[in-house]
């Protein structure tokens, strides 16, 4: 008789999105299908379907994830987990961290004394999250980083949209922007909304990335203040506004920012037809886009349901078949969404709405 292998896997996520949540995180499971196609790389899906044909009878595995936050970043990840799951023919466990450090933690530890051999972290923060990835490590689960870089060795493996790259693809449009808006014989104002304080170094990667494609202009940094929260930057913006009465862009590096940001020069009457670009995107920014105020001219958006659907398939051919994934650093594509394209924005949308069930 063949025996049976019970392998656990626990995912710790905690998404990129930035809005803050509190209380305790519930654990629910799901076998939930797929009929959206994920961009993974090639060795993880050929490996993790030939391993849901051939050994489904001998193999049952169990992944466990927790979500940063109840917003849709969130939800749309954790769908590509369970549809990975569903498509592998095992089961999953969400749960949420709620933006918290020691939820985390105490999460991830419950998962290693369950006996899990695989950990996914969506990290709270690059920096403070590698010591409980290194507890990991050091009780023999293999770690995976979503969505966000996690400053440790102890990582095998990430999946990630680049923060440089999510700031460059809106830079590339902004440029093209100013060649009709602007001389490059004027200097242009422009302040930054920013989430410093959440993650310096992501946050200030997608700044330098916007900021780079503009290097042929004459870019006044009037100010730069952290948004992180919708009312946060809706505040600053305001103040920003009240003390620069000239601003002609914000570039603003978060959902959550975008959102303050638009909303606040809406209601001050946008008098100097101040314009915003910004990175990631919601079904409230798409609004924002079509909208005749005509503030919000492009954002990057990022792909959650690939990041989630890459990161299962990955870990479990790691820890189940071996597997070594060929691309360390896996970057899912940018996806630029602007005003002069309102079509693909819908479809964008669409297929948004659609991974968010």
């Amino acid at each position: 008789m063949k025996r049976r292998i019970l392998a656990l896997l626990m995912v710790g996520a905690c998404a990129v999105s930035l809005t803050a949540c509190g209380g305790n995180s519930e654990t629910s499971s799901s076998g939930k299908s797929s009929q959206a196609e994920s961009s993974t790389s090639k060795s993880a899906e050929k490996s993790s379907s030939e391993a849901s044909a051939s050994s489904a009878e001998d193999v049952k595995v169990i992944l466990g994830a927790t979500g940063l936050q109840e917003d849709q970043f969130t939800q749309v990840m954790i769908n590509g987990y369970k549809d990975a799951a569903a498509e592998l023919g095992i089961e999953i466990l969400t749960s949420n961290s709620q933006h918290s450090s020691e939820t985390e933690t105490s999460q991830i530890n419950n998962m290693l004394e369950a006996g899990a051999k695989g950990i996914i972290i969506e990290c709270v923060n690059p920096d403070s999250s590698a010591a409980i990835a290194e507890t990991a490590a050091e009780k023999g689960a293999a770690v995976f980083a979503c969505a966000i870089t996690l400053n440790s060795d102890a990582v095998f493996a990430s999946g990630v949209n680049d923060c440089y790259d999510l700031g460059e693809s809106t830079g590339i449009y902004a440029k093209e922007y100013f060649e009709e808006h602007f001389s490059k014989d004027e200097t242009i104002n422009v302040a930054l909304v920013t989430y410093d304080g959440q993650d310096m170094t992501g946050s200030d990667a997608r700044i330098t990335g916007f900021l780079d494609q503009l290097s042929d202009y004459d870019i006044n940094i009037v100010a730069r203040q952290e948004g992180e929260v919708a009312d946060k930057a809706y505040n600053v913006t305001t103040d920003i506004l009240t003390k620069n009465s000239d601003i002609d862009v914000f570039f603003c590096a978060s959902e959550n920012g975008v959102v303050g940001c638009v909303n606040a020069i809406e209601a001050a009457g946008n008098p100097n037809n101040t314009v915003v670009f910004g990175v990631d995107c919601s079904e409230q920014l798409v609004d924002m886009m079509k909208s005749d105020a005509n503030i919000l001219q492009g954002t990057t958006a990022q792909d959650p349901y690939t990041l989630g659907t890459y990161a299962v398939k990955t870990t479990y051919d790691y820890v189940v078949n071996g597997v070594e994934p060929e691309e360390k650093d896996f970057h899912a594509d940018c996806i630029l969404l602007t005003r002069s394209d309102l079509d693909k924005v819908d479809q964008w949308l669409a297929d948004w709405n659609e991974h968010a069930k």
